[in-house]
């Protein structure tokens, strides 16, 4: 039941982190990131962010843009979360939607060749 419980506080995480960041963050054009999924500590004191950024490259800029916000993002989280402190927030990227779109590419290729 605890295990329950955590990943809906996980859950509710994520989703109250990907509407911040569409609603309070603002990155370049053509770029799109996607929060797909939080874990926090059972201290509180740290959060993991897992994001998924496209185009792929766009990573370094999207941290960057993401500490120029960090202050907003806090007290944006801290109006829709009920923690006892503010957890420390750290970004991890999964590549899932670039390599989506290599084998989308691939398989596009071999269309045009009529290998398909």
């Amino acid at each position: 039941m605890a295990n329950y419980r955590m990943e809906a506080g996980f859950e509710h995480l994520r989703e109250a982190m990907a509407e911040i960041i569409r609603e309070i963050v603002e990155f370049p054009k053509g770029v799109l990131v996607t929060v797909l999924g939080a874990k926090l500590t059972a201290n509180t004191a740290h959060a993991r962010i897992e994001l998924s950024v496209f185009p792929e490259t766009a990573q370094d800029e999207v941290v960057k843009i993401l500490g120029y916000a960090e202050r907003d993002i806090k007290n944006a989280l801290a109006e829709r979360l009920r923690l006892r402190r503010m957890p420390r927030i750290h970004y991890m990227f999964n590549g899932i939607e670039a390599e989506a779109a290599k084998i989308e590419h691939a398989l596009n290729e071999m269309k045009k060749k009529g290998e398909l």
